[in-house]
């Protein structure tokens, strides 16, 4: 009896842990720093450092995300990347919170903005969302955004520029339990022909394309949309994608094709599975280098 009493007191004590480790993750961020190297980065863009943030969905860590603005400015970015999902796709759903930090992020700092599927859906099902985007989009609005959908834009310092595209994928790529093969010149006909003597970055809120966006052409892929596989395990990784795929093969961290890597940010907050375990939310900052 004694036995079995002790166990059932271990038994809770493990669950209480796991519970407070869960509460805790939800509401707390890591900084991850990472370093890009390349021949065609220019020597004038060598330290050129940017944060990426993705998958807020319209998540307050603070009143005013002061916490979130904080991090970001002790950092010193040249610019701000986000990789969608910003907020959350339900009708009528509120989305200050997104739209005061994209806002407070412009008035400081250049802002490339590639969409996820909740900002796409918004835009594609009016009769679901009613004028949700618009007031998106008027919310957001601002001189320092650059809003890329399937388009791109340059960032130039010093008589030198690096390309920046934002791709905005068709529902189709994220159908759930499997992957839809993409159309051989799907991203050529979305971005148009890379120019492959630049420095490429692909703003791709999906990361399960991966091999296709360096097929293209792009240097460094930004993705998020994974939420780090909401559960990491030690030696197995992320357990499932927003896209319910069991394992998935991109979950967190960087990857590598070839010549072409992928950044793929944990995101900083949750939607399908909203929990998460050994599975920080993530500020991305990374430094640019002339190799």
């Amino acid at each position: 009896m004694k036995d079995k009493k002790k166990w059932m007191m271990a038994a809770v004590v493990a669950t209480g842990a796991l519970i407070g480790r869960i509460c805790y993750e939800c509401r707390h961020f890591t900084t991850e720093y990472y370093d890009v190297a390349s021949d065609k980065i220019p020597e004038a863009f060598e330290g050129f450092r940017f944060v990426v943030l993705s998958d807020l969905h319209n998540y307050d860590f603070d009143q005013g995300n002061r916490q979130l603005l904080g991090a970001i400015e002790r950092l010193k970015p040249d610019a701000v990347m986000i990789a969608g999902d910003m907020i959350d796709a339900h009708p009528g759903a509120d989305m200050s919170a997104a739209v005061r930090m994209v806002r407070d992020l412009c008035d400081r700092w250049p802002v490339y903005f590639g969409n996820g599927n909740h900002e796409q859906r918004i835009a594609l099902y009016p009769e679901t969302y009613g004028d949700m985007h618009a007031r998106w989009c008027k919310a957001i609005r601002h001189p320092n955004l650059h809003l890329l959908r399937n388009q791109h834009t340059v960032i130039r310092k010093d008589g030198a520029y690096i390309n920046i595209y934002g791709l905005e994928l068709n529902r189709t790529y994220y159908k759930r339990f499997r992957k839809v093969p993409m159309k051989k010149w799907y991203l050529t006909e979305q971005l148009g022909i890379c120019d492959r003597k630049a420095f490429n970055l692909l703003l791709a809120h999906n990361p399960l394309y991966f091999d296709e966006y360096a097929d293209w052409g792009a240097d460094l892929v930004l993705s998020g949309h994974v939420h780090g596989g909401v559960v990491i395990l030690p030696f197995l990784g992320g357990v499932i994608s927003p896209q319910v795929r069991l394992f998935p093969k991109y979950y967190a961290g960087t990857y590598f094709r070839g010549k072409s890597e992928m950044i793929l940010s944990r995101g900083l907050h949750m939607h399908s599975f909203r929990i998460r375990l050994f599975n920080m939310p993530e500020l991305s900052c990374v430094t640019l280098h002339h190799s």
